[in-house]
């Protein structure tokens, strides 16, 4: 990787941007064609883009508390939407505020009141609208907050967009197969659509019973046809775009005031959506559209390129201490991403209604194995060099005993470390 962009400066200012339901591939910077994003981009191109970069949950809550504390969600007491990190967790802004930094926060937080990590924050604007309502607000906030005095010690800001989560919304507005326009301009269907008949029964189980509003998405999709699938992605793409031109903002506001070149920025997305692979729409799945997110960094003292190393979003928090030489709260499970030391696997958790629908997975180098607590076909091994798509299950080819075995070896040691109780289907 290329020596830094700039020098490493002490205690350099921290800003961490956030999108919501941004799949890996979701924007132009990775090759994507069919949409521009020239903010993340350009971000992109001062720094470091993490390629293997995995959320904890693949949905917003639980994902968004292991942001803000380097935990996973079974300790953070977040495993499904709604839920408090249990009191007395380090937060991320606790953790900054304690250190002497300004700690402010602008946009989507979804996590209640109670114990929120909210504490140790300046709350520029909130709001739980969607991202066409939300988004511009906070961005012209947070790009105000930057020109002002505020900006002129050692921060911490978080910008959290809502966009591109309303595609949730949209989803539920098209069902069914409708007339087309302007087909020549969408991008093509997927060629992961097929639907695997062995998929694992707790999956199928949400495909077709669900629970909450992620349900909803799933059911909706399982009557598109490929034009509606396209039209989904042009859709989902242009929210993309919208969010990026926000993030353009507040990137202006930080180069302008020549704060750049003392603030290591760090973007990523809580988790991705499913864009119509396997027939998913929305997210709360482990293929790789749901759990595979987008992350960059840049500023002082971060090396140029792209890397293909396993990250996390439980990196977040001991990436911030180390870049600002403050301890991070003992027991956190992520890595500082300022360092090239390697990891064997990272792991993510998802739970379907109940504890008796939980699941696993591990992503190591080249495989991904899943595994829930129970129901037929618990299984999955995917072989993600050969099979990017994850349409061949590897789980049950003689073949592939070893590989199962190696993984299995992994979730265990993982839960041993993190005291996860999780116990796969025997």
């Amino acid at each position: 990787m290329a020596a830094p962009a700039w020098a490493a400066v002490e205690r350099p200012n921290l800003l961490l941007i956030l999108t919501d339901q941004q799949g890996h591939t979701a924007w132009s910077g990775c090759g994507n064609p069919y949409l521009k994003t020239p903010a993340m981009d350009r971000l992109a191109a001062r720094g470091t883009t993490f390629s293997e970069a995995y959320c904890t949950y693949p949905v917003c809550s639980p994902s968004r508390s292991s942001i803000f504390t380097g935990r996973m969600p079974h300790e953070t007491g977040v495993e499904v939407n709604g839920r408090p990190i249990v009191a007395g967790m380090p937060t991320m802004g606790e953790v900054f505020t304690s250190a002497g930094y300004k700690t402010v926060y602008a946009g989507k937080w979804h996590l209640p009141k109670s114990f929120d990590g909210m504490t140790g924050f300046e709350k520029l604007v909130g709001g739980s609208a969607l991202g066409r309502d939300m988004d511009e607000p906070v961005a012209r906030e947070c790009a105000k907050w930057l020109r002002g005095p505020g900006a002129q010690q050692p921060f911490l800001m978080v910008v959290s967009f809502m966009n591109p989560h309303d595609i949730c919304d949209w989803i539920r507005q098209h069902p069914g197969t409708r007339h087309h326009v302007n087909v020549s301009q969408y991008p093509p269907a997927p060629g992961n659509m097929a639907v695997d008949p062995d998929e694992p029964e707790c999956m199928q189980y949400h495909r077709s019973e669900g629970y909450d509003l992620m349900s909803q998405g799933i059911g909706v999709a399982a009557e598109w046809r490929r034009n509606d699938v396209r039209q989904y992605l042009h859709d989902y793409y242009r929210m993309v775009e919208t969010v990026d031109g926000h993030i353009a903002t507040v990137m202006r506001a930080l180069e302008e005031t020549g704060l750049d070149r003392r603030t290591v920025v760090l973007l990523a997305s809580d988790h991705g959506e499913g864009q119509g692979g396997h027939r998913w729409a929305q997210k709360a799945a482990f293929y790789e559209e749901s759990v595979h997110v987008p992350m960059m960094m840049a500023g002082p003292g971060v090396s140029q390129g792209v890397t293909n190393r396993l990250a996390s979003l439980l990196d977040i928090v001991p990436t911030f201490c180390d870049y600002a030489g403050v301890a991070a709260p003992s027991d956190v499970r992520g890595v500082s991403l300022r360092k090239e030391a390697s990891r064997e696997y990272v792991v993510s958790e998802l739970r379907y209604q109940d504890a008796s629908r939980d699941g696993r997975m591990v992503r190591s180098a080249r495989y991904k194995y899943v595994v829930f607590r129970s129901g037929a076909n618990a299984e999955q091994l995917f072989d993600l060099e050969q099979d990017p798509g994850e349409v061949e299950n590897l789980a049950r080819r003689p073949e592939a005993v070893g590989e199962l075995a190696r993984h299995r070896r992994m979730l265990a040691e993982w839960s041993r470390q993190t005291g996860d109780r999780f116990r796969p289907a025997s």
